[in-house]
């Protein structure tokens, strides 16, 4: 996976700043961005995936808890929660507190 080589540019840049080789520390920098860059590209598009099918579910369902939005989608109960939170923060789905039941905004 991308951990590892994340550490090694991480590791890289320390190391090479400690033997003062400024090319070398800018390389490794330059990598341990890169990695970062594309491990957060990666959580995005698994974050809009999950939000996608967690809309995809409601909107076929109606009104739902988390426990049965992730019963019907496959997802985790965590990942329900964190998708329903973007959800309601962006207006596309309302929450009735009182129950814990979410619905499709409209």
């Amino acid at each position: 996976m991308l951990t590892p080589v994340v550490a090694f540019y991480g590791v890289t840049a320390v190391a090479c700043a400690t033997l003062h080789r400024p090319a070398a520390t800018a390389f490794g920098l330059f990598g341990l961005a890169s990695s970062v860059l594309v491990l957060y590209w990666i959580a995005r598009s698994l974050d809009r995936d999950a939000d996608r099918r967690v809309q995809r579910w409601l909107a076929a369902h109606d009104a739902a808890r988390v426990d049965e939005i992730a019963s019907g989608t496959g997802l985790r109960p965590t990942t329900v929660r964190l998708s329903l939170a973007r959800l309601t923060v962006s207006g596309a789905v309302v929450a009735r507190a009182e129950a814990a039941v979410y619905r499709i905004a409209g």
